[in-house]
């Protein structure tokens, strides 16, 4: 039996490098990213736009160092990307991810996003553990957010459960295990030895899914310009010196 399994390992080898080829130009599938048979995106985005969509969770070490990487990364996307981030949920109850529904929904997120990293993994402001209303009073506290928009957006339950759904379907398709994950396009996890390699993959494939640019039109050619008609010069007869011979 052993013999056999080795055998036939052995003759599915020459298979390995044809699976292994990119399907993105230029890129290798098992380097750069890995396609995922049921992934889409997580939002909808117009004809031609590319998503690239961070899972992270406020309490991991690695996604509060990635977090101002990632964010001065945006800033060089091409025209035909966006960075869209989607919060690690556990379950429905999950308050990490219901603090950036809320914030989400407040208008407060470019406030609070970089504040709870800082409260968890800086100051110890917020411990790991922290419950819902422990993470929504520190929230209540942070200058420029408005309190009562907060507090409505959290305890807005149909709002937060379809917000939950959304983004535990979407990490369940993409097969995400860890945080940070960087999924293109919805169909390609992000692969990366360091957190600036996978900002340079991450970087390649979205190149990669350009939409294609139409060919330049042809210079229409053109007739060169006929000569301009020149009069003919006037023929003026010699005087006449000698009348008698006109008729």
């Amino acid at each position: 039996m052993r013999t056999l399994l080795l055998t036939l390992a052995l003759l599915l080898l020459p298979l390995l490098p044809a699976r292994a080829q990119s399907s993105l130009p230029g890129l290798t599938e098992g380097v750069e990213y890995r396609t995922l048979a049921d992934g889409q995106p997580y939002q909808p985005l117009p004809p031609g736009m590319v998503e690239v969509a961070e899972v992270f969770a406020y309490t991991c070490p690695h996604c509060a160092h990635f977090a101002p990487m990632l964010k001065a990364w945006e800033k060089q996307l091409p025209p035909h990307a966006r960075l869209v981030l989607v919060p690690w949920v556990s379950d429905r109850n999950d308050p990490w991810a219901r603090i950036y529904f809320a914030a989400r929904k407040a208008g407060a997120l470019d406030l609070l996003h970089p504040r709870l990293f800082a409260a968890i993994h800086d100051t110890g402001e917020l411990p790991r553990t922290a419950s819902g209303p422990q993470i929504l009073a520190f929230a209540s506290t942070v200058r420029g957010v408005n309190t009562t928009a907060l507090k409505a957006a959290w305890q807005d339950e149909a709002a937060q459960l379809d917000a939950l759904r959304a983004a535990f379907e979407f990490e369940r398709r993409t097969e995400v295990e860890g945080t940070p994950t960087l999924i293109v396009a919805g169909r390609y996890q992000i692969l990366g030895n360091s957190y600036q390699n996978l900002l340079d993959n991450a970087r390649k494939v979205v190149a990669a899914l350009a939409p294609a640019q139409p060919a330049p039109a042809k210079p229409t050619p053109t007739k060169p310009a006929s000569a301009p008609l020149r009069a003919s010069p006037r023929r003026v007869p010699p005087p006449v010196t000698d009348r008698s011979s006109l008729p």
